[in-house]
């Protein structure tokens, strides 16, 4: 027994122990030259210091990473600790501005935006889907490269299906682990079967763009054996005793150096353990922006690029003038959720015989012996995707069912909640409604010159009338199922939005007040062909510059219908071809 539970918790991931413990939380600095500076250590960073290590052995790269190397820690590992991730040590834990939010009500403070600050970035702190979006979506992208059978080959070089066999939309042989959920109870399958007796279809296979995304099902989930697979887990770890490789944690990049003469990056200034240091790319070498939708276009407008007259209200000089920080895009959402009187909720199973405050070992013994059970659940992986409307060429609604009681309407919130109280957590089941396909563009825009200082964030919620429509009618839809003969065995009582929420217009204040994020952030430094809407080219550079890019989730031009670490997976292993045809 303590073999078996040694090895779950020790040894069923990519470990950091040895060589990556020391190396990566050195508190020496780097200051050499390299071939790659990426800043960032998230998602994309981990794709690119793996591939552009494997595309020539005498690159050198540097990668600078704002928070942890703790990509191990077993919070982060199991996939039921992720309420102590958020508004952790792990999390940026950015808010957008309430005062920017023309689309929310007047009693909300503001969206909160997690962002993993960790090695593996917000692939650590997801919750795991494995969603594509449709092909439209990137063949919508209108970026010469970039169409759906350009990109399917690098979502294939990237994934390990251990769900499906059809390789014709899947990898079964890259990095990143994506498997079948390892859990259901009995509001599960309540909720497929009355999803069914409606009249929607069951999928298995959101990802397969043959047969399209609509229907209820289980969502692929990145994780294998019962063990999340984060782009650090899956990427870095295969490098990390590479003596090419350094990494420097605890690294805030202050600016870029940048020679406004020759329109080309020379390299990066950051801060560590309160010493200023500068590091430098060699002849030939680039810089590469990988801090994601918020951290990119941060330090791009610190280092001089950006809307011209922004820099100028700050103080910095422009070196050039683009649109960065705009048509930043996420997925808005909103809850309906009911109590129930039977232990039936997957909270129920953590408390022996569903008694309050006696906790059950059972979930934890299972999860170590089998990696199965409730323990390999973040509480969403069940679902679907609607057409609210027959105009619709692809689903604009995604519905997240999770066999637990939202007692909070505000998302991620109860999370963070349910961390402290889990012992005590009453009975429920909730249906997340998430505008999959939004319209509404928001910013991210300096606070000031300091680049200690969070920027400004607006989400631009519901500015656009069609995205407070599909939550609209997610909302109805959540109602007919949470009402359905299915769930009345349960004994259902609505806790949100409330009976007495009825009219469209309740419904949408209520929407406004309570709008939360689904966790999908891009788009900051759109990728395309003209610099007065695009920051970055086709290639990811970034427009009018030398040795500097942009490889991250902010370069899409438009939000996919799905989650976006897989879309940023694409997008970095697509990115290290790029550099490797020209290095």
């Amino acid at each position: 027994m303590f073999a078996t539970t040694s090895c779950r918790l020790l040894g069923a991931a990519p470990a950091v122990r040895g060589g990556l413990g020391r190396k990566l939380l050195s508190t020496a600095a780097a200051s050499g030259e390299y071939n790659y500076i990426l800043v960032g250590g998230g998602t994309a960073s981990c794709v690119l210091a793996k591939r552009l290590l494997d595309a020539n052995p005498d690159h050198k790269v540097l990668v600078l990473e704002a928070g942890s190397s703790d990509y191990d820690d077993r919070f982060i590992r199991i996939p039921a600790g992720i309420g102590r991730l958020f508004k952790s040590d792990k999390d940026w834990d950015f808010t957008s501005s309430s005062s920017t939010e023309a689309g929310l009500g007047p009693t909300h403070s503001g969206v909160y935006l997690c962002r993993g600050k960790v090695l593996g970035g917000s692939s650590c702190t997801n919750v795991l889907l494995y969603n594509r979006g449709s092909a439209r979506d990137y063949d919508g992208w209108g970026v010469p490269g970039w169409g759906s059978e350009e990109v399917l080959e690098y979502f294939k070089k990237s994934e390990s299906n251990n769900a499906v066999s059809n390789d014709k939309f899947h990898g079964m042989a890259g990095p990143y682990e994506v498997d079948s959920v390892q859990y259901t109870n009995p509001l599960i399958d309540t909720f497929l079967g009355a999803s069914v007796k409606a009249g929607y279809s069951r999928n298995s296979d959101f990802n397969d763009w043959d047969r399209g995304q609509e229907g209820v099902g289980p969502f692929h989930v990145a994780q294998r054996n019962g063990v999340r697979s984060s782009a650090a887990s899956a990427y870095l770890s295969q490098v990390e005793k590479d003596n090419r490789l350094e990494v420097v944690t605890g690294a805030h990049v202050k600016k870029l150096a940048i020679d406004a003469g020759k329109k080309e990056a020379r390299g990066v200034h950051y801060a560590k353990d309160g010493m200023e240091v500068f590091t430098s790319i060699k002849e030939g070498g680039e810089v590469i922006l990988a801090a994601g939708s918020v951290g990119s276009p941060h330090i791009l407008m610190l280092s001089g690029i950006g809307p011209r007259q922004h820099l100028e209200e700050h103080g910095i000089d422009c070196v050039a003038d683009l649109p960065v920080g705009e048509n930043l895009q996420d997925h808005p959402a909103a809850v309906v959720s009911y109590t129930v009187d039977q232990k039936v909720s997957v909270t129920d199973e953590f408390k022996l015989f569903g008694i309050s405050n006696i906790p059950n070992p059972w979930p934890m013994i299972k999860y170590l012996l089998t990696g199965t059970g409730p323990m390999t659940s973040v509480g969403c992986d069940y679902g679907g995707f609607f057409k609210t409307s027959e105009s619709k060429e692809d689903p604009d609604l995604q519905m997240r069912f999770i066999g637990a009681l939202a007692q909070s309407p505000l998302g991620i919130s109860n999370y963070k909640e349910y961390a402290r109280k889990w012992l005590s957590w009453p009975s429920g089941f909730t249906f997340q409604n998430i505008c999959v396909r939004p319209k509404s563009k928001g910013y991210v825009r300096l606070q000031s010159a300091n680049y200690g200082d969070k920027p400004v964030i607006s989400t631009g919620y519901l500015s656009s009338e069609g995205d407070i429509e599909s939550i609209r009618n997610g909302i109805k839809l959540s109602r007919k199922l949470g009402a359905s003969e299915e769930f009345k065995k349960y004994n259902p009582v609505e806790l949100y939005p409330g009976p007495e929420v009825q009219t469209d217009e309740e419904i949408d204040e209520y929407i406004r007040n309570s709008a939360h994020s689904g966790n999908a952030l891009v788009g900051s430094c759109r990728m395309g062909v003209d610099s007065k809407t695009a920051v970055v080219d086709p290639e990811l550079r970034v427009m009018g510059f030398k040795s500097l890019r942009v490889i991250d989730s902010s370069v899409m031009p438009v939000l996919p219908g799905g989650q976006t670490c897989s879309s940023t997976l694409m997008i970095a292993e697509k990115g290290a071809d790029l550099l490797a045809a020209h290095g």
